[in-house]
C-alpha cells in the first residue's frame, strides 16, 4: 500500500513535501516522486537510466549529499534506503477507530455454574438430553426459568444466545431480558444482532434522554414504563415526535398505548386513522374498537346493527354491506380480502369483529350464550361467528369467549380465559373426545400444563395404548407433553412404562416421555445449585 504523499506542513522539523523547489536542474523535490524514480531506475537498471538527483534544498537535502558512492547501483540502493526511512518517519500515525463506550454494569447475578454448563449444551456445545426431545426444544424453558429467577445470561454464552435468537424470533424476548445491558451493548457492535435494539428492555433508564437518543428498544421500554406511571404524559411525549418516527416504529409505539387506554387517547388515535402507514391505521382502529364509547365504536356499531339484527326470538337477520365506502376504508376496512374471500362476506366479518360486543347484548337484550344460540342464515353464519370470536379475543371479553369456546370453535378463544379455566376446558375436551383433535387446543395452553390437563393427556395416551391405537398418530402430542407437562407427574408416567401391555412402540413412548420429564426436572434443579 502506498503511503500518503503529503506530509502536513505542521510536522516539526520537516518542510512541506508538496512545496515546489526547482533550481533549473533535473532534481526531484518531492519525496514520493523521488521514490517512484528510484523504483523505475532499479527496474530498468542503472546502465540504462541515471540515478535521479536530489535537490540539496529539498526535504532530503543534506542527508542526500552524504550519499557519495561512485558505483551507481550502490548509490541507488543508499538513496532508496534513505528515501524509505524519510517516507516512514515523515508520516503521522493514524488515530484508528474510536473506542466504544464502556458496557453498562448489570447488577443481576449470573446463573449457577451447572446451569451455565446446561445452557452451553442446549446451544450445541455437546451432550444431549435424555429421551427423544431435541436439544433446542428445552432451550425455551431454560430461558424462561432463568428469567423468572432474576438471573442474567453468562457473558461467555451471550454471542451464541444472540445468534440463535436472530434465527428464532420466539426466543428474542427472553434472550433480550437475560442479556440485559450487555446484550444491547454488543448489538451496537454487530449488525447481525440489531434485533436486540428493537426489543424493549425492562431495565431501561428512566432518564428522559433515553427517549431522545436511545435505541428503539430502549425508547419503547421508556414509553411503556411512562405509560404505566402517567398515561397522558406518555401520549403527549409520543405526539411530540410522532411525525418524525418511521412508520414501523410508529405502529409499535402506538401499540404501547394499549396500557392505560382511555377516552383521553381518542383524539390522537382518530388522527392515526389517517396515517400513511397501513400498520399504524390498523393498530389505531384496533385500539379504538376497545373503547366502547368512542366515535369509532359508535360508527362500527351503527354499521353492524344495520347488517345483523334480531329476528323473532330465536333467529338473526343478516344483510351484508353492498359496497365499501370511503368512511369504511378510513376505519380500517379494506376493499378486498387478502385471502380472496367474497367481498360482502369480508366486509361483514370485518365490521362484526370491530364492533364492541356490548353493542350486541344491548341490541338483543340477551346474554352472549343466548345470542350465539340463535339461528343464522347459512350463507353468512361463518362470517358472523368468526367476527364475534375475533372481537372476543381483541376485546378480551371472557363472557363471550367462554360462551363460544367448545368443539369446533377457534382455539384463539382459549387465550382469553384464565389459565386454570383454559386448562380445565381442554382437559374436559380431551376426556370426552380423546386426543385426535386436541393438538391445537393443547398448543394454546400455558407452557407448563396444570396437573389437571397433564393427567387428562396421560389418561388419553394410556387409553390409546390399551386399545393398540396406531402410535405414530400421537407423536405430536407426546412431543408436546414432554415439553409442557409438569415434571412432577414423572411417577405417573413411569408407572405407564411398566403397566402398558403393548410390547412394541407404546412402552418406548412412555419411557422417552419419562426421560424428558426427568431431564427437565434436573434442569430446573440446576438453577438452585450453588
Amino acid at each position: 500500500m502506498t503511503p500518503s504523499r503529503t506530509i502536513p506542513a505542521e510536522t516539526p522539523g520537516l518542510p512541506s513535501l508538496t512545496e515546489s523547489q526547482s533550481n533549473g536542474v533535473a532534481m526531484t523535490a518531492n519525496t514520493e516522486a523521488l521514490w517512484d524514480d528510484l523504483v523505475s531506475t532499479a527496474l530498468v537498471g542503472t546502465g540504462k537510466r541515471a540515478v535521479p538527483g536530489v535537490d540539496p534544498a529539498g526535504p532530503l537535502g543534506a542527508a542526500a549529499l552524504s550519499v557519495g558512492r561512485a558505483d551507481p547501483a550502490e548509490r541507488l540502493l543508499d538513496l532508496a534506503a534513505l528515501t524509505l526511512v524519510h517516507r516512514r518517519a515523515g508520516r503521522r500515525p493514524g488515530t484508528g477507530a474510536a473506542l466504544p463506550d464502556r458496557c453498562p454494569p448489570d447488577p443481576r447475578p449470573t446463573v449457577p455454574d451447572r446451569a451455565r454448563v446446561r445452557l452451553r449444551i442446549l446451544l450445541g456445545g455437546g451432550g444431549a438430553p435424555a429421551g427423544r426431545t431435541a436439544i433446542a426444544e428445552l432451550l425455551p424453558e431454560w430461558l424462561a426459568e432463568a428469567r423468572a429467577r432474576g438471573f442474567r445470561a453468562p457473558e461467555s454464552e451471550l454471542p451464541a444466545l444472540l445468534d440463535i435468537a436472530r434465527a428464532h424470533s420466539e426466543l428474542r424476548s427472553d434472550v433480550a431480558a437475560l442479556a440485559g445491558p450487555r446484550g444491547r451493548w454488543l448489538a451496537r457492535l454487530n449488525p447481525d444482532w440489531g434485533w436486540a435494539a428493537r426489543v424493549a428492555a425492562a431495565d431501561t433508564s428512566a432518564d428522559p434522554d433515553v427517549w431522545r437518543h436511545g435505541l428503539f428498544g430502549e425508547r419503547l421500554a421508556f414509553l411503556t414504563a411512562l405509560r404505566g406511571r402517567g398515561p397522558d404524559a406518555a401520549r403527549d411525549l409520543l405526539e411530540q415526535t410522532w411525525r418524525g418516527e418511521p412508520a414501523e416504529d410508529r405502529a409499535q409505539f402506538l401499540a404501547a398505548l394499549a396500557t392505560g387506554l382511555s377516552h383521553a387517547d381518542e383524539a390522537f388515535l382518530e388522527t392515526a386513522l389517517d396515517d400513511r402507514g397501513k400498520a399504524v391505521r390498523v393498530g389505531a382502529a384496533a385500539l379504538l374498537a376497545t373503547l366502547p364509547g368512542s366515535a369509532f365504536a359508535r360508527r362500527m356499531a351503527e354499521r353492524a346493527l344495520a347488517c345483523v339484527r334480531p329476528n323473532g326470538t330465536d333467529a338473526v337477520t343478516v344483510v351484508p354491506p353492498e359496497a365499501c365506502d370511503e368512511a369504511m376504508r378510513r376505519d380500517g376496512i379494506a376493499d378486498k380480502s387478502p385471502t380472496g374471500r367474497e367481498e360482502r362476506a369480508w366486509w361483514l366479518g370485518e365490521i362484526v369483529a370491530a364492533t364492541p360486543l356490548s353493542a350486541w347484548t344491548e341490541a338483543f337484550a340477551e346474554p352472549p350464550a343466548a345470542i350465539l344460540a340463535r339461528r343464522l342464515p347459512t350463507r353468512w353464519a361463518e362470517d358472523v361467528r368468526d367476527g364475534w370470536a375475533r372481537a372476543a379475543v381483541a376485546q378480551h371479553d371472557t363472557a363471550w369467549a367462554r360462551a363460544q369456546a367448545g368443539r369446533g370453535a377457534p382455539t384463539r378463544l382459549l387465550s382469553v380465559l384464565p389459565v386454570d379455566e383454559r386448562a380445565a376446558h381442554v382437559a374436559a375436551h380431551v376426556a370426552e373426545h380423546g386426543l385426535s383433535e386436541a393438538f391445537q387446543l393443547l398448543a394454546g395452553c400455558p407452557a407448563v400444563w396444570p396437573d389437571v390437563l397433564g393427567h387428562a393427556v396421560l389418561d388419553a395416551l394410556a387409553t390409546a395404548a390399551r386399545e393398540s391405537a396406531y402410535p405414530w398418530s400421537y407423536s405430536g402430542v407426546t412431543g408436546m407433553a414432554g415439553r409442557s407437562m409438569n415434571p412432577g407427574l414423572l411417577p405417573a408416567v413411569h408407572t405407564l412404562t411398566t403397566t402398558t401391555d403393548d410390547a412394541g412402540y407404546w412402552p418406548r413412548v412412555f419411557t422417552d416421555l419419562a426421560g424428558t420429564l426427568r431431564e427437565r426436572a434436573t434442569m430446573r434443579a440446576e438453577f438452585d445449585a450453588e
